[in-house]
Formats: structure tokens, C-alpha cells, sequence
């Protein structure tokens, strides 16, 4: 028997899991993301003080594990993180994206010009994963990095 048969309006997702696939709207998450808006080195020094604020948010108000569905694709033992932390590895993910947009020496010269102090940050990165359950439908999940990132500003 063929699955395309079986199944003939399943599409296949092409595009990178993201936290919009994972969180749906409205949440404060988006809310500080879109206050930010795209990532320059002119508000980095706006997401590094959110950055701050919701790492200590989040270490008090941490994710929790629960029984997953293994039969739609969760773990057994399914990690969900809070908002918080969800919000904290987004703005890790912002700092990286800006910071590896220029040189090291550029940097120097950029965090001088807009007064940004030299510091080190660490987080857990959310990544997410889908996972396609014929006849169910289409499954998003959230894993904490075991590990901290580390970033050097």
C-alpha cells in the first residue's frame, strides 16, 4: 500500500522548528520580541538588559517535566519550559546573532560607540522539534539544552 495514498494531503515541513511553531499568541514573549524588533547592534543593548531581567525571572520560574504522549512523539519524560526561559534563550539567540555579525575588533568599536560594557552571559538554549503522527496531526515540543551557552560580550 502507498502512504501517498494513505495519506494524500500531508505535506511535509521544510522550514527550521521555531519557537513560532512551538508558542502560540499571545504570550509576553512575543510581546518583548516585538518591542525589540530586528536585531542591530542598536538595540543590543536593549536585549542584553532584557537578557538580565528574565534570566533571574527565570531561574525563579524554571519549566517543569511531565508525563509525555509518547504516542504523539513526546518524550516520555517531556521537558516545557516557562515563558521565561523561552523569552531568555530567544534574547541569547538575539545577542549571537548580532555579535557574530561583526569582527572581534569591530565589536570593540561598536559596544565603545553605543557604551555597552564588556560581560558574559550564560543560558539554556531552547530548541524545538516536530514530529508528524499520520492520522493525528502535527506535534511541537521543546528541549533545554543540557548545557549552558556561553556568550562573551
Amino acid at each position: 500500500m502507498n502512504e501517498k495514498n494513505m495519506f494524500p494531503d500531508y505535506r511535509p515541513k521544510i522550514s527550521p522548528d521555531s519557537l513560532e511553531d512551538y508558542l502560540r499568541k499571545p504570550s509576553k514573549v512575543y510581546k518583548i520580541l516585538g518591542e525589540i524588533g530586528e536585531p542591530s547592534i542598536n538595540n543590543l543593548k536593549t536585549i542584553v538588559t532584557h537578557l538580565i531581567k528574565y534570566k533571574n525571572a527565570a531561574e525563579n520560574n524554571p519549566g517543569e517535566i511531565r508525563t509525555g504522549n509518547v504516542a504523539i512523539g513526546a518524550d516520555a519524560d517531556q521537558y516545557y519550559p516557562s515563558e521565561d526561559e523561552l523569552l531568555v534563550s530567544e534574547l541569547g539567540k538575539l545577542i549571537i546573532q548580532v555579535t557574530e555579525s561583526y569582527s572581534k575588533q569591530q565589536m570593540r568599536t561598536l559596544k565603545l560607540r553605543h557604551q555597552i560594557k564588556s560581560q558574559q552571559f550564560t543560558y539554556h538554549e531552547i530548541t524545538f522539534r516536530h514530529v508528524d503522527v499520520m492520522g493525528s496531526g502535527r506535534f511541537f515540543y521543546a528541549e533545554k539544552a543540557t548545557t549552558e551557552t556561553k556568550i562573551e560580550l
